[in-house]
Order: C-alpha cells, then structure tokens, then sequence
C-alpha cells in the first residue's frame, strides 16, 4: 500500500493547514480572476456560500477555477479551513481552464491530507477523492508514477467501503477511470486506455461533470486515432465540441488530445492547405503547462516533417527530449521521438544514423509506434529489398492485430520491396491492401515515403486491374484526377511557377523562396495559389506528385 501522501518532492512539508501566506492573499484574486464572483457562487451568508460550493465544486473548479477560490477567499478563513471538502474544491480549481501554474494546488493537497489523518472515518468522497484528484494533478506534473499509486489507494477504498452511497461510489468510479486512462496514454497502453475511459464514458453523464466529460471524449479520440478508427476518432471528437459549447473548454487542457487528435487526422488525411497553421495553434493554446504539452509538440513535428522543414522536425524533438526528462515512470513518448528523428534524418539522406536511431527501438503494442517501417525504408532506399521485408516480418506476423493506422504504410513498403525483387504479384496484392485502408480511413500519408518513380508504378499497375469504388477513389485521389488517363494542364503552368515547384520540390519554406528569388513572401505565396489551382491540388505533396505524373522534371 502506498503512503496516502505524496513525497516531499510533490508537497510543501509544512506541518499546518495552508494559510493566506502559503497561497497568496486571502481576499485577493489571482492573476487567472477576471471578475469578481458570482452571486451565485457568493451569497451574504458565508456558510451558505461554502455549502454550496461543497455540492457543485466538482462542477465549477473546472470552467471557474479563479472565481471558485475568489469566493472562498472573500469569506472568513475561520470557516473553511476545518473543512476538508472546502480544501480540495480550492486544489482542483487550479486544474481550471485559464490555470497555468501545475504546482499551485500542491498545498491545499497537503491540508486534505492533514484533516484526513486527523479523522480517518471521514466520507469517501473527501478520501478517495483527494487521492484521484491528487493522481490528477500529479499527472499534469509528469510523477506518472506517484499518480498511478495514489489512483489505486482510492480503488481499494471505492472497493472496500461499502457505507458510502451506491451513487457516491459510481460517480469516485468514473473519476478514477478517466485518470486511469489518461496515465495509460502516457504509458501506451492504448487497449487498457481505451477500456478505462470507456467505463468513465458509459457512466459520465450522470456521474462526471462537463469538464471531464469532454477531457474523456477527447482521449477516445485520440485513442481511436492511434488504432486507426477515424470513423470513430470524428465522432469522440463531435461529442468533445458538442459538450464545450458556450465554454473555453476546447481551449484547455481539458480537450488537449482533441486538439492533438484533430491536427493529426489533417495530416493523415493531407487535409492541410490553409489549415494546419491554425491547427497548431489550437494545440499549442490546449497542451501548455500541461502534461500533454510535449505530445503538442510531437504533432506539430510530425506537421513539420509532412512539409519537409527537417530542422524544425529536429528543433521540435530535441525540446520534447528536454522537456519529458522529468517524467517519471516509462511513457512512451521518448521512443515515438527517436522514431521520429530516425525517419527525419532518413529524408534528410543520412541513411546510416537512421538505421542506428532505429533498429534498437522496440515496437509498442499493436505497433502503434512501429520502428520497423523506418529500418525498412532505410533499407529500400540501399537496394536491399529482402532486408527491407525482414525488419517488416515482426508486423506482418501481428497481422490483424496489428493498428490499422500503420498496417497501410507496412502493406506500401510491401509493395515496393516485392516489386523490387520482380515479383510483380505480390507486389500488387499488397500494394491493393495498402489502397483498401486508405480508402476506408481516407489516409495518404504513407504513400508518400514510397520513391515517387515506384510508386507511380505501383498505382499505374493498380489502376489497370478491375477494382472496387473504394480503391477506385484511393487511386483517382492519389493520381490527382482519374486513374485511366493522364491528362495535361488546360491551364500550364508560367515560367515563374516553374521555378517556384522546383524549390518546392525541395523542402523549402515559402520565406526561403522568397530569398532566393528576391521576391516578397507574399509573392511566393500568390505564386503557389496559382500552382495548386492549376494542378488541382491541395497540398504541396500532392502537388509535387502531379508535376511528376505530367513529366514536368522538378528534379533538374
């Protein structure tokens, strides 16, 4: 059994209840208060006040958090520092949206504690409370470890205390396995997540507040996301919009891993013209000062390395790595970043410190994080099509178990690695299974890692064979118009667009181009409007993939 405390490290070590000296001025609001309290949350008679706040803290810490502590504060420090349930509404509202300090919450933690010791047959909901909302705030400060003890201390309590009220104990329930769930992401443990959270949802409308129904519809997305239901991935995330209207919940922590979810899901599907700056943004506004911060960061490298700007690729991984070295426990973000880097440095034409970064790296389960497709690549790239299937026989023997999000890119690599070894058959079969799921899903990424001569192969050979609507629409999207014909330009492209693909074509930013060619950014950008209309795309992958289908030469 874990001490009911956390250690030193997490809680001020002060032997008295927090005072106004400890967590700022007693009748001051803090700098996250913008108005002054309710009159609702703030009747004249104080008791009354903090009755209120004993009922529906669990409701207004989260959207309220500084006018909840406001309330409190403006009432005699007399009357509610007895009062442990008074004491943890004051260490939640610091999870609240607009709250930004993780610590702030540490002491009045540390007060529930006390008045716990003081009297152990106090009601569950104020002992297994504290532990699941301590494992919460904890989590936030990456001590994955320490959270995960304390959330099982309060299952033992929810399991073994039979006097509190059925309801009572349902409602600790589905706080408890939202948490669980949440500390499960971090561990990649994706299955278990899934099931956690989805116990926290079939009992969240009755038994969670707003705030965490939506922090719960948002994980499933993400959760769905890695698994490689989109289908699904949309509807969690339709829910999580739906419960935040009239709120700023899906600016905050809260819809951290929607905002994640939807940046990831425009990059997968390529949906990002004109809208992946703004995507950013809504992730960067939703994981800082939070423990979702670096995977904010992690989605926004994979946004850079769509778009081939490596060294941001790098710069984001190198502060991800800085930033996560304080987590405790063995989440799984530190190798998806050596995955990542691997598969940078592999584009980047350093083939050999690819194949280093990747082939100690182990896959998570279901292969949600699946290094094997970068060694394969590495491989393809040096001629070496029969290694290239070994480091892919791992997923191949996983099968239908294995994520469907990145079964497709193992099915592409297939394809190309049979071609080059002559066997055309094999090559089709899994160079069609690789079309089926981007159809399903509407992914296309990882054709893109494919070399773009093969690949034009591969969908020429695809489109000659008798295939059904879906693969039919995973074609004519992937050629850029219909699959039986490659048809000019009714409208060719100018010199100057010429020479704007060509440093497209490279990588390079729009503000690059711009340099180079002595013409303003947002010449450049008027320029490339002009291109993606003429070549019917909407992206700038898909754009160089056009101008390859039409024998434009980008590459001289």
């Amino acid at each position: 059994m874990v001490d009911p405390h956390p250690d030193a490290a997490f809680l001020t070590p002060d032997e008295e209840l927090p005072d106004a000296a400890e967590v700022g001025p007693v009748n001051t609001p803090d700098e996250t208060a913008v108005d002054s309290p309710s009159a609702e949350i703030q009747p004249a008679d104080h008791r009354a006040a903090l009755d209120a706040i004993e009922r529906a803290w669990t409701t207004i810490a989260p959207l309220q958090g500084a006018r909840l502590r406001e309330a409190i504060r403006s009432t005699p420090e007399e009357e509610w520092r007895g009062r442990p349930r008074i004491l943890l509404a004051l260490a939640a509202s610091h999870r609240s949206i607009g709250s930004r300090s993780r610590s702030a919450a540490l002491p009045w933690f540390r007060g529930v504690a006390k008045a716990i010791d003081a009297d152990p047959a106090m009601p569950l909901d104020v002992r297994a409370g504290y532990h699941v909302h301590l494992a919460a705030s904890l989590r936030t400060l990456g001590n994955f470890v320490v959270a995960h003890e304390h959330l099982e201390v309060a299952r033992t309590m929810i399991e073994t205390d039979i006097t509190e009220s059925i309801s009572a104990r349902i409602s600790l329930s589905a706080e408890f396995s939202l948490e669980l769930g949440l500390i499960r992401i971090h561990y990649g443990e994706y299955d278990q997540a899934q099931f956690a959270l989805g116990l926290a949802s079939g009992l969240s409308e009755e038994h969670l507040s707003v705030a965490q129904r939506v922090e719960c519809a948002s994980a499933l997305a993400y959760v769905a996301m890695l698994l490689g239901d989109f289908t699904l991935a949309d509807e969690h995330l339709s829910v999580a919009v739906e419960l935040s209207d009239g709120t700023d919940l899906m600016t905050s922590s809260f819809a951290a891993l929607a905002q994640i979810t939807r940046l990831q899901l425009a990059l997968e599907r390529d949906e990002v013209l004109g809208g992946v700056a703004p995507l950013i943004d809504s992730v960067r506004l939703a994981t800082r000062g939070s423990d979702w911060e670096a995977l904010g960061w992690f989605a926004e490298a994979n946004a850079c390395l769509a778009d081939r700007r490596y060294i941001e690729v790098l710069d984001l991984l190198a502060r991800i790595t800085r930033l996560v070295e304080g987590f405790t426990g063995q989440p799984t973000l530190p190798g998806a970043v050596a995955s990542l880097r691997a598969e940078t440095m592999r584009s980047l034409g350093q083939p050999q410190e690819a194949r280093r970064l990747s082939a100690p790296l182990v896959p998570t389960p279901r292969h949600i994080q699946c290094p094997g497709r970068v060694l394969a690549l590495v491989h393809l790239a040096a001629g070496e099509p029969e290694a290239a299937l070994d480091a892919l026989g791992p997923c191949l023997a996983l099968g239908d178990l294995h994520s469907e999000r990145t079964m497709p890119h193992v099915h592409a690599i297939v394809a190309a690695a049979h071609l080059a070894l002559g066997d055309a058959a094999r090559a089709d079969i899994a160079f069609d299974r690789a079309l089926l799921a981007a159809g399903r899903n509407g992914s296309v990424w990882m054709f893109a890692t494919l070399d773009p001569d093969v690949l034009r192969h591969l969908l020429d050979r695809a489109a000659q064979r008798d295939q059904p609507p879906v693969i039919r629409a995973s074609l004519e999207r992937l050629l850029g118009s219909a699959v039986d014909s490659v048809h000019q330009l009714a409208e060719p492209l100018s010199d100057r667009e010429l020479v704007i693909v060509r440093h497209l074509a490279t990588g390079q930013t729009l503000g690059q181009i711009g340099s180079q060619l002595y013409i303003s950014v947002n010449t450049v950008k008027s320029h490339v409007r002009s291109i993606y209309r003429k070549l019917q795309a909407t992206s700038r992958r898909e754009a160089m993939a056009r101008v390859r289908q039409l024998g434009l030469h980008i590459d001289d």
